[in-house]
């Protein structure tokens, strides 16, 4: 399909696997954060593995976005920092389940800095067969490791071994330099153990149809994934490292995975009970419009209204519809062609019209995170006598209560915004 359409927003759920893409941009805001904070990152990405919970073991999102020319998720939103050794927490954001042909991820990739006794190497971005808090498998490993002169690295690829059995690129890449990375996993169904691995790397340009060579080969005997069902962002011990990764898109073509145009504007703004949504498009090929689609839970999405395209197009194209709506909502769009076949956009989240608190986790240990639409004034926590057992001044949106000193019971938490106080029940373990 791929029509040179454009759209900038959030992140997408659940997709179908005939020509749709999976769009991760890390657009979480002006705040850095630990990338898996439930309220922030933490809505799509999961910890698997390692220590999480703080800035020096966690991975970290960064206001800082990567940009690559003509690369569409280029320049939006921020990225991750990927640390080897000093941090330890890696994470997982679900994909569609694909289970046959070729599956691609492209993504950007800037390495800063590499110890020049790391040699041997670590992996930092992979493919999973599950999701969640838990994985094992992981195939499609990309690697780096010193370059063979100084303030260079090499990156590599093994479909499931370590670094000893890794190929890397001939080529040294300068610190700081944006790379574009394709990772590509393709099943092979007539036999066991044949699955093959395969990245293609750029430093400049993206070519529109796929190279017949491909950068990096692996094919190690490992086993094949029974599903692809992850993408994933690592941080190891086998290698003393800094870089930055963004802008991820995985799909099962190659035209969709690399979508060599740009991201205009997709926006979501409130006003009372209306939500109006806004985007443009720089140039359109075969579109028939846009389904507009709604969920409360950014899984579970409904067709509320269309918008038709212009069809084809070479020029800046505008749209907007509003949507009557005072509840917390994600908002996508569902772009389709004359053909049948469409595209998402990424998730917008658009806050509710009324106060609205989420504590976690719930039931807490020694710390209790509160998280409010509104700035929360003071927080106490009271017990079920109602005497007061803590009280804190807060003038946040977000507060992060030491509860060490509480003994394990029931308790009540009042949240006062300046307008009303909102009360919960929560339990200390």
């Amino acid at each position: 399909m791929k029509k040179i359409i454009t759209i900038l927003s959030t992140f997408i759920a659940t997709l179908n696997i005939s020509a749709q893409t999976y769009i991760e941009e890390f657009n979480y805001g002006s705040t850095t954060d630990t990338l898996t904070n439930p309220a922030n990152g933490g809505v799509n990405w999961k910890s698997h593995s390692g220590t999480r919970g703080s800035f020096t073991s966690s991975l970290v999102y960064n206001t800082a976005s990567l940009s690559y020319s003509g690369y569409s998720s280029s320049g939006f939103g921020g990225s991750v920092e990927v640390w080897g050794t000093s941090r330890s927490e890696d994470a997982n954001r679900v994909v569609p389940a694909y289970t046959n042909g070729s599956v691609y991820a492209s993504f950007l990739v800037k390495i800063d800095t590499v110890a020049s006794a790391s040699t041997v190497g670590d992996y930092f971005v992979h493919f999973g067969d599950t999701f969640g808090t838990s994985l094992s498998n992981f195939r499609a490993r990309l690697f780096v490791k010193m370059g063979s002169v100084a303030s260079t690295f090499k990156l590599g690829l093994a479909k499931g071994g370590a670094g000893t059995v890794a190929v890397f690129t001939p080529t040294d890449y300068a610190f700081g330099t944006t790379l574009l990375v394709v990772l590509k996993y393709k099943f092979d169904l007539s036999a066991a153990s044949n699955d093959s691995t395969f990245a293609y790397i750029f430093n400049s340009g993206i070519p529109t149809t796929e190279p017949s060579t491909a950068t990096l080969v692996s094919t190690d005997a490992f086993s094949d994934l029974p599903r692809l069902r992850s993408i994933c962002i690592r941080q190891g011990s086998a290698a003393t490292f800094r870089g930055l990764v963004d802008g991820f898109r995985v799909s099962n073509s190659w035209l969709n995975s690399t979508l060599p145009v740009k991201y205009t504007q997709f926006t979501a703004d409130r006003n009372n009970d209306n939500i109006k949504l806004n985007w443009s498009t720089a140039s359109e090929v075969n579109n028939n419009g846009f389904e507009i689609e709604r969920s409360s839970n950014g899984t579970d999405f409904e067709k509320i209204g269309f918008v038709k395209g212009v069809g084809n197009s070479s020029r800046l194209n505008k749209y907007s519809f509003t949507d009557k709506n005072n509840s917390f909502a994600y908002y996508r769009l569902k772009q389709v062609d004359f053909d049948g076949k469409y595209e998402f956009s990424k998730v917008l989240t658009v806050k509710s019209n009324e106060s609205s608190v989420e504590l976690s986790p719930n039931p807490f240990n020694d710390n209790l995170v509160i998280n409010s639409n509104t700035t929360i004034i003071n927080a106490e926590i009271v017990d079920i006598t109602g005497r007061i057992k803590m009280f804190e001044v807060v003038n946040s949106n977000t507060a992060k209560l030491n509860t060490s000193g509480l003994d394990n019971g029931v308790y009540f938490i009042r949240i006062n915004n300046g307008e009303k106080v909102i009360t919960k029940r929560i339990i200390k373990n």
